[in-house]
């Protein structure tokens, strides 16, 4: 185990860079997206423009597939999503033309997110930071919001999805009348919405708001068994295996049908012209994928050597165990993970070995 003002990983693997798939290697990715993002999103406040946290979802059901955006694959709902944003908001579509010069839009930060639950299966979305030139008066935000709705919606329509709803009349309803296909809310500070107040809501802890939204889907768990992120399906399904020997059990299908399905999809999008306007403002960590899942930065500490024997058999095969340990580190260090291990019923200095002064062993994890 690994810490550093970056937060915690895993050392002394193989890195593969792949961002969708790997604990390791996306984390340590993600870290910096999530640190690329704040910094810009800060920059940009200060310079007085207006931000902007959007979500745009497909309406599914269990039945339907992940599908895939390989060529001569192409389907499913991977496709529906990818085809409603580009019918929606390319840039060379006539609509995307006229709103972002209605609105003043400078450009816009996208990132890729899904999660599995065995009665609805598969929930593909995007999560958007839209930025213009200036914040929004209020009668313009509303504009905005129905204008961005209204295009998904049709979008969506016109990608083989089904519609989505732009309101909503059903009482108590979380989307508060805004329809469940489109949510976008003002981050701007001083705002007073909760939402608004997010994006700098754990600055005093040293940790980013809009960041960790945009940038950390490792770190969200799902709704239990309703709804789980995919290092959750990925923990269920090898507990599956381990348990049953079977490959064609629920959870290891779908995970496997991710693994297919993900493959080719851009996690992170950010518009040329949003990359034009932050030239001039905050300097950006530009490293590749690959180039951030091979360096191992200097200022990670290791505090923790954990056997293989210990990995496989005490952690990889039960659920959310990976993940409570980047936590545990992140927060505590040491001792995190040493109070942690042992409430497994692990043995401190046995099992799970305090790290020496020069790393930790080629043949440990």
């Amino acid at each position: 185990m690994l810490t550093g003002s970056r937060g915690a990983s895993f050392g002394g693997v193989r890195t593969c860079h792949s961002v969708h798939m790997c604990p390791w290697c996306g984390a340590k990715i993600l870290a910096v997206r999530a640190e690329n993002i704040q910094a810009a999103a800060d920059a940009l406040h200060e310079a007085g423009y207006g931000l902007y946290l959007g979500s745009h979802v497909l309406r599914h059901y269990g039945r339907q597939q992940y599908g895939s955006l390989r060529r001569g694959q192409r389907g499913g709902l991977v496709v529906v999503l990818h085809d409603s944003w580009r019918g929606a908001f390319g840039s060379a579509g006539r609509p995307w033309r006229r709103l972002r010069d209605e609105f003043g839009i400078v450009g816009y930060e996208r990132a890729f997110e899904d999660t599995w639950g065995p009665a609805t299966g598969w929930h593909l979305h995007w999560h958007v930071l839209w930025v213009t030139s200036r914040p929004l008066t209020e009668e313009e935000f509303e504009r905005f919001r129905r204008r961005l709705a209204e295009m998904w919606r049709d979008a969506v329509l016109g990608a083989g999805g089904y519609e989505v709803s732009t309101t909503c009349d059903r009482p108590g309803c979380p989307c508060e009348g805004r329809g469940h296909g489109t949510d976008v809310r003002p981050i701007n500070a001083g705002e007073q919405d909760a939402a608004a107040r997010y994006l700098y809501k754990d600055g005093d802890k040293g940790r980013a708001g809009i960041g960790l939204e945009l940038a950390r889907g490792d770190l969200k768990d799902g709704r239990g068994h309703l709804r789980m992120s995919p290092l959750q399906l990925g923990d269920l399904a090898a507990a599956e295996l381990a348990e049953t020997g079977e490959t064609d059990g629920p959870f290891v299908t779908a995970y496997r049908e991710r693994e297919f399905g993900v493959n080719g999809i851009r996690k992170h999008y950010r518009t040329q012209s949003l990359n034009r306007t932050l030239d001039g403002l905050v300097e950006q960590d530009e490293r590749t994928d690959a180039e951030i899942a091979a360096d191992d930065g200097q200022d990670l500490v290791p505090i923790a050597v954990i056997p293989a024997e210990t990995w496989y058999r005490h952690i990889v095969r039960h659920t959310g165990r990976r993940l409570a340990l980047l936590r545990a580190t992140e927060s505590l260090g040491e001792v995190g993970v040493r109070t942690l291990i042992e409430g497994w019923g692990l043995e401190w200095g046995r099992d799970v070995l305090p790290a020496p002064a020069e790393g930790p062993p080629a043949s440990q994890a």
